[in-house]
């Protein structure tokens, strides 16, 4: 998982794998090292009784909910160059899965596929 802030837009990008991942686990975690020794972590969620995307903490302890069922039929249409997005308060969000790494992936079945 990517993520890129960018003035009031914060942005998690996914790859295909970690698209798998989330759809079986329901949850998906990353961690990045810090200069200071500690850990910013974020953690994508799926829930089924989620009505609408939410965002809670902060960008050290980031914990993102989004509706299964929505989310999931959005990534059955990739690839997608626009996210899975929603709006909190003063921040817009918005998760996408890598339209390069859909390409790649879809090609190399493709190829792997007998005539």
């Amino acid at each position: 998982m990517k993520l890129q802030l960018d003035g009031d837009l914060l942005r998690l990008r996914i790859s295909e794998e970690e698209l798998a991942q989330l759809g079986e686990d329901g949850e998906l975690q990353q961690r990045w090292p810090c200069p200071n020794r500690s850990e910013a972590h974020c953690t994508l969620e799926l829930h089924d009784d989620a009505s609408q995307g939410r965002c809670e903490g902060d960008l050290m302890a980031l914990r993102v909910v989004l509706s299964r069922n929505d989310f999931l039929a959005f990534a059955d249409e990739r690839p997608r160059r626009d996210g899975f997005s929603f709006a909190q308060k003063m921040i817009r969000v918005s998760v996408e899965v890598d339209v390069r790494d859909s390409h790649r992936q879809r090609k190399q079945a493709a190829q792997a596929m007998p005539d």
